[in-house]
């Protein structure tokens, strides 16, 4: 295997088919959706394969709750029923979760799509397993798991979520065994498993407990004595020291109890659903959940006297995230893969960039988790999900491992085998997923030419459920990397900050925002402005700012349209413009150039951010802005048939080059555009990708243009601080800094005049003074001045309005500013920003009043 260098591929991350996909999901099929189109574009074969990932434990939870709305227990149902209904919710939200993708426009390969549990991935599953058991990397044993008492099933270490809760901590007193006074004082939260106990333990240079080392206590509640043992594992802050020992129920108690062989090997003291149980627990408290045992234990050691005190405790507690319910910690016996040999290769291909992360911080949290892998508990107690290819005899009872059910015990012959009733994880098969999705295990064409992948695009959340496990599976399974980049994308955030998900549901249908916005302000809006890779809002704003921006290309797109003649033909290249040709247009293809360099770094380094912000910028501001408004005259005709000619080619090439390149972020209004202009070809989306060099670099073009576009800027914003009415067409000054900007201001006097609305536009030498009565500005090219009409009775009554609201300003911030406390308390960007708002409102105010003054004078003259 060995991707062809010609070649692009991509997996879609499968989703789970537990529900309707979210605008997490959206975000990051947009970022898949414009490399796939960029790649395409380019003349690359690009494949991009979509799927669907059964999630065995999680669609059983949904379905479970669902029938729970009927009044059903999915626990109670036959077997054939249960997986019927299981069916059912597969079929219903595959098809949802297919209508959202398709609304979204993504160029998936729908031929190619699969199906974590169609017949390849069965089979897959099973020759992994198999290779994993004959490699000595499975293993079936005691361990203490995760266990969900909700679900009856263990879970793994990434499906616990903790949260901040308080809980009572207790002061228990466990007396002296030989009948001594007092005892050894033990602070626990959880007094229910205090049956399960084995010893009580202390730190071994803790002096306050070393003459208790070796004596035994009576555990409160039972008849049975226990040591008091040292161990390194106990925090001598806790509490008053002393922990006590519960090895099938905690896990530092349980590698403590491994440390110490000597100690009694208790039996379990809860169920599968965490109700009391066995034979250490006493008759009054076995069949008791968990609440209603500690609360029951709790009264009866304080009605045993040894309940000393109780007090708040806030600690971390974790719960199932599936469920919500507490985890138990429980031995238990469950099938594991050995991680440690399967993580060093991959830990190496990090380190060497074979495999890169992007962004790159990530890479320390990365190699944290990969460094202090543990062993996966791949078995889980639920029906809905890959069987576990493993039957035991009923004879000898060893297990006999096989693809398809063995006709006989491979250890003893016997013929009656029971089949193990667990399944897999569902990251067991997901793992697979580069390759599997490409036909493996077969040794098929696809896997020849696109495996392995170009690019994995996901969320960070999963980092260690999935991404890391993949590249494992990658090199053990294929002797290769699975992708050469992964692009981790950030989390939504709704407008109170949390993260969008379906466990919250509060992420909006997709299918609804397409319904409202519209695909492509949908798509463009989640990877502007904020960046992709960055945690942050998605909601109204973002998709406003996109569908404005969207609706300027219309538009613009439009106006382009409208001044071409019949017969245009598409654009084959830039036009090409000599020293003579109009400075805008040697500007503007100077800036696509520019903008188009930029943009193919942006995406070459996997910031699709800093690509549409280099669209945006481009498009809304250099060309609709800046250069359709300079080059109107020229394409009216006013400035005669060759100019209105050039312009034309010029605005042509770079409208239509700029839907191309703006195509992978917003591929339905692109498409429809481009096809409204000269074009050659069926569709956009397999249209060329512009190369930046077809517009010709022009330095002295942009340096020229910069104090034409700086000259308007202020004669504008000079306007708007004289509140100067917009039929007042006023008289304008500029002294240039220089002979040669001198020259482009001149050469360029028409267009300023026009576009900043003043009339007559005069240049000033170095020795002229201003004329009296002006507003000024001074810049790096030089200094504008912009005459004040006479204001009328109406206008100085509205600038003495806006003086007034300024003055509250000012004083307000001036008071701030002379407050030490925050002067020393907040940041200095704070303190500096304030200080700028004052001079910025005194300059204001110092304005208003001359424009006042003057007035004054004036009608005093009439």
């Amino acid at each position: 295997m060995g991707a062809s260098p010609t070649a692009y591929s991509l997996i879609l991350p499968p989703p789970n088919v537990t529900g309707i996909l979210t605008m997490g999901h959206m975000l990051g099929d947009t970022v898949m959706d414009i490399l796939a189109r960029h790649h395409r574009m380019r003349g690359e074969a690009t494949l991009w394969v979509p799927g669907l990932d059964h999630a065995g434990l999680a669609t059983q939870v949904e379905v479970r709750r669902r029938l729970l709305k009927q009044g059903m227990l999915l626990e109670e149902l036959p077997r054939e029923r249960a997986l019927a209904e299981v069916e059912k919710w597969r079929t219903e939200h595959a098809e949802y979760i297919g209508r959202q993708t398709r609304a979204g426009g993504f160029s998936v390969d729908w031929s190619r799509f699969r199906y974590t549990m169609d017949p390849q991935s069965v089979r897959a599953t099973r020759e992994i397993f198999l290779r994993l058991y004959h490699d000595d990397l499975l293993y079936r044993g005691e361990r203490m798991v995760n266990w969900d008492p909700k679900l009856r099933t263990a879970i793994s270490d990434l499906e616990v979520v903790h949260t901040e809760e308080e809980t009572p901590l207790l002061y228990v007193r466990y007396p002296w065994a030989d009948g001594s006074p007092g005892g050894l004082e033990v602070a626990t939260v959880r007094p229910e498993t205090i049956f399960g106990d084995v010893a009580v333990a202390v730190h071994p240079s803790d002096d306050r407990h070393a003459p208790d080392v070796g004596r035994r206590v009576r555990v409160p509640l039972t008849d049975r004595t226990v040591p008091v043992i040292t161990d390194e594992a106990i925090d001598p802050t806790f509490g008053a020291g002393a922990l006590k020992v519960t090895p099938r129920h905690d896990l530092v108690d349980y590698e403590v109890a491994q440390r110490h062989p000597e100690l009694e090997r208790p039996p379990d003291i809860l169920d599968d659903e965490a109700r009391l149980t066995g034979p250490w627990v006493p008759a009054g408290y076995q069949g008791l959940d968990v609440a209603t045992a500690r609360d029951r234990a709790t009264a009866a050691l304080a009605e045993a006297g040894v309940l000393v005190r109780r007090e708040p405790y806030r600690h971390s507690v974790a719960r199932s995230e599936r469920s919500d319910a507490p985890i138990e910690p429980r031995l238990s016996t469950q099938w594991f893969v050995r991680m440690q040999r399967l993580a060093a290769p991959v830990i190496e291909a990090v380190r060497r960039g074979e495999i890169r992360l992007h962004p790159d911080r990530w890479e320390k949290t990365f190699f944290h988790w990969m460094e202090g892998i543990q062993d996966w508990c791949i078995s889980r107690q639920v029906f809905w999900g890959h069987a576990i290819p493993v039957y035991y005899c009923r004879a000898c009872g060893q297990p006999t491992v096989g693809a398809e059910p063995p006709a006989a015990c491979a250890h003893c012959g016997h013929r009656e085998l029971t089949a193990d009733p667990d399944v897999l994880d569902t990251w067991f098969t997901s793992w697979l997923w580069p390759f599997l999705a490409l036909g493996w295990p077969d040794r098929t064409a696809d896997l020849d030419r696109f495996y392995p992948t170009s690019v994995l695009v996901t969320g960070r959340d999963i980092m260690f459920f999935w991404v890391a496990r993949m590249m494992m599976a990658g090199y053990y399974f294929t002797g290769t990397r699975p992708f050469r980049d992964v692009y981790f994308t950030g989390m939504l955030r709704d407008e109170q900050g949390r993260r969008m998900s379906k466990h919250l549901g509060n992420s909006p249908d997709p299918l609804e925002v397409i319904r409202t916005w519209g695909a492509d302000a949908m798509r463009f809006g989640l990877v502007f402005p904020n960046p992709a890779e960055e945690d942050g809002p998605f909601g109204p704003a973002a998709l406003e700012g996109a569908r404005n921006f969207l609706t300027k290309t219309w538009n613009l797109t439009r106006f382009a349209l409208a001044h071409l003649p019949p017969g245009t033909s598409d654009p084959p290249s830039a036009p090409t413009l000599g020293p003579d040709s109009a400075l805008e247009n040697r500007w503007v293809l100077s800036r696509f150039r520019r903008s188009s360099e930029e943009i193919d770094r942006a995406l070459a380094e996997f910031a699709p951010t800093r690509a549409a912000t280099a669209l945006y910028t481009f498009v809304w501001h250099d060309l609709a802005d800046r250069y359709v408004e300079i080059a109107k005259d020229a394409l009216s005709g006013k400035r005669g048939e060759p100019a209105q000619r050039e312009a034309r080619a010029t605005l042509l090439f770079v409208v239509e080059r700029c839907l191309r390149r703006l195509h992978p972020f917003a591929p339905h209004v692109t498409e429809e555009l481009w096809h409204a202009l000269p074009h050659t070809g069926e569709l956009l989306a397999l249209a060329a990708w512009p190369d930046p060099t077809e517009a010709p670099a022009d330095p002295a073009a942009e340096l020229e243009m910069e104090p034409v576009l700086e000259a308007i800027r202020l004669l504008r914003n000079l306007r708007s601080e004289e509140h100067i009415a917009p039929e007042t067409i006023p008289r304008a000054y500029l002294r240039p800094s220089g002979p040669e900007v001198g020259r482009v201001l001149t050469a360029q006097r028409a267009t300023i005049e026009r576009l900043a609305r003043v009339r007559p536009l005069t240049l000033l030498g170095a020795s002229d003074a201003p004329p009296a009565g002006v507003g000024s500005r001074v810049a790096p090219f030089g200094e504008c001045y912009l005459e004040r009409p006479p204001a009328s009775g109406e206008e100085t009554q509205a600038l003495e309005r806006e003086r007034e609201k300024l003055y509250g300003l000012l004083e307000k911030t001036r008071g701030r500013l002379a407050d030490e406390g925050f002067r020393a308390r907040a940041p200095p960007a704070v303190v500096r920003e304030a200080e700028e708002k004052a001079r910025d409102l005194e300059e204001r105010l110092r304005r208003i009043d001359e424009h006042l003054k003057e007035g004054a004078s004036a009608a005093t003259s009439q």
